[in-house]
């Protein structure tokens, strides 16, 4: 605030005062109001996971808002009153400024660690699973195969200890084999370049959790209390006692204004241009481009309007502008994205309802009367890009951009396990002609295994039209079978049920993995089952104990990871795949 006679029309007391403080008191009311409200429903339905707001780091977000309040009132009560004390106007502008500026910072931070690992992560989601199912399934590549190079990417290694290359030299004969092994071997640098990246952002993840980014904001914080009161020390216009009205904005209100100007033109465009391609499903980048680019705007109009137009001040304050950056920012970072969450919520909430009855059917209740309550248009088209290279490559690069690319890597992993499991257990299917999943479906969904206690159990495979397993064997004498490239839908046993008839009868849930195949079992549990790893799916408690009693009882059977697979396509469905097609 310029310390220049205020004109005579805009004393206290005058008419033109009196309207422009009536005004603005009405507005710090309604502003108040709006924030508390729209404060409050964001903390409410952040709880909801499917509502995509706690990747938004709700508790940042919270404490941002609260900055910016405080710097709104600063705008709006300078813009009614000419002169009040200097003293809270300081800490009001500080506090406030140091609030919303290292929550913006620490949010900027956070999505550029977790979005990289996620990217990251998916480009070394091990081989290309497709490819190498289609080897398995001709017969072309077998898993004794000394040939086939492996790059190991799990946790243990990501954690920086080594990568485990097996690539022999042997005679290379013209075959497909050959091909990809000679892919495999130029692509391995760049390879080791992208694990070398993951492992560094994967050393900053720790620094990315809440309670450490809360951490930095109650440093930087602790240190504006301190230089504010160095500055009502030093400057007697921002002492307690005697208590000033009249302050300059410049001198009084310049190391703050410093500290916003490098988080403007520094801090943030620096981090911004890191993730500048990388947009993420919840608008997150967009929203902290808007803060900044709001913020540097505001701050220019700021700075002119208070220290060059001084008769304009005196009218309606520079300050003033200041509430207007708060509230564009309260509404890019808590208004918007409350209302796209409470949308998704109710369109989330409706399938899930409707799929969560659907996976309690029992043997007593047919089928279709619960398949018809739910959207199979959408189901369709879930199943279709599931099953489509060039969708689901799109889908999978969408993953990414939710924070969810641990659950498409796991289902990867799922389906090479599959491949695998079969080649092995089946070793036939690796001689005979690969076919389509279609084919086993033309007349139309097949009965469902029956369980050793009787009942049916209807899956998520099955609310998508297809067939879990063959039981009818003359049709399995004909050749008709389900490959290794059978949809991620169909879960293992019911493919090898598919290709031998000795898994249909009661009791094939207790098949065990082949013993070459517990290394990787064991990977993917450590990978996306344990709650302790940074790739975990998110498993719910019971499905987590039920995996993990049969890891410790040695009871690997090859029904053992259903649950999660089912539970990991639930997600896929309600949360990912809806924020997919309305992109």
């Amino acid at each position: 605030m310029s310390d220049d006679k205020i004109l005579e029309d805009w004393v206290p007391g005058t008419k033109n005062y009196r309207i422009r403080a009536s005004v603005m008191t009405g507005i710090s009311g309604l502003y108040t109001l709006f924030v508390l409200v729209t404060v409050v429903m964001f903390i409410v339905v952040a709880r909801n996971k499917r509502s995509g707001l706690e990747k938004r780091s709700a508790k940042l977000v919270v404490i941002q808002a609260l900055g910016c309040y405080l710097t709104g009132v600063d705008g709006l009560v300078t813009s009614a009153l000419n002169n009040w004390a200097c003293f809270v106007r300081l800490w009001l502008f500080n506090l406030g400024f140091m609030l919303s500026l290292s929550a913006m910072f620490a949010r900027a931070f956070h999505l550029l660690v977790v979005y990289k690992v996620h990217e990251l992560t998916s480009a070394l989601s091990a081989r290309d699973p497709q490819q190498m199912i289609e080897d398995l399934s001709n017969g072309v590549v077998r898993l004794e195969d000394p040939a086939i190079p492996k790059i190991v990417v799990h946790s243990s290694l990501i954690g920086g200890t080594r990568i485990d290359e097996m690539a022999e030299k042997h005679d290379l004969r013209q075959t497909h084999a050959d091909q990809t092994l000679r892919s495999e071997v130029n692509n391995t640098h760049t390879r080791i370049q992208l694990l070398q990246q993951l492992r560094k952002y994967r050393r900053l993840l720790p620094y990315t959790t809440d309670r450490m980014l809360i951490i930095f904001i109650l440093i930087s914080t602790l240190f504006t209390v301190i230089l504010s009161l160095v500055i009502n020390v030093t400057n007697k216009q921002f002492s307690l006692r005697p208590l000033e009205t009249v302050c300059s904005f410049f001198w009084g209100f310049l190391p703050v204004t410093a500290i916003i100007v490098v988080y403007f033109f520094l801090a943030f465009p620096v981090i911004l241009w890191r993730v500048w391609r990388n947009r993420d499903a919840y608008g997150i980048r967009s929203d902290l481009i808007i803060c900044d680019t709001v913020g540097i705007g505001i701050l220019i109009v700021t700075l002119i309007w208070v220290n060059a137009l001084h008769e304009t001040q005196q009218i309606w304050p520079g300050l003033s502008f200041i509430w207007v950056y708060a509230l564009f920012i309260h509404i890019s970072s808590v208004f918007v994205p409350l209302l796209n969450a409470i949308k998704h919520n109710k369109s989330a909430a409706r399938d899930a309802k409707q799929q969560t009855q659907y996976f309690d059917l029992n043997q007593d209740s047919p089928a279709e009367p619960a398949a018809a309550q739910l959207p199979a248009n959408r189901r369709a088209g879930f199943k279709r890009m599931l099953d489509s290279p060039a969708e689901y490559q799109q889908f999978r690069t969408f993953a990414v951009s939710c924070f969810s690319s641990e659950l498409t890597t796991f289902i990867e992993e799922y389906q090479v396990l599959k491949a695998e499991t079969l080649a092995i257990l089946c070793p036939q299917t690796q001689k005979r002609p690969s076919t389509s999943a279609s084919s086993t479906v033309d007349g139309g969904p097949r009965a469902p295994r029956i369980s050793d206690s009787g009942s049916r159990h209807v899956t998520f495979a099955q609310s998508v039209n297809v067939a879990p397993c063959l039981l009818d064997n003359a049709t399995l004498d004909t050749g008709d079978h389900l490959n290794p490239t059978t949809s991620i839908t169909v879960s293992i046993l019911d493919t090898l049920a598919s290709a031998d008839p000795v898994y249909c009868h009661d009791g094939a849930e207790k098949t065990m993995f082949p013993p070459q195949l517990l290394d990787k079992l064991k990977a993917i549990y450590w990978d996306y089952i344990d709650p302790s790893s940074y790739t975990s799916v998110n498993a719910t408690p019971l499905v987590v104990r039920h995996i993990t009693e049969s890891m410790n009882t040695n009871q690997y059977t090859v029904t053992m990871l259903d649950e999660l697979k089912e539970e990991v396509l639930f997600m896929l469905y309600t949360d990912v795949y809806t924020r997919f097609v309305r992109k």
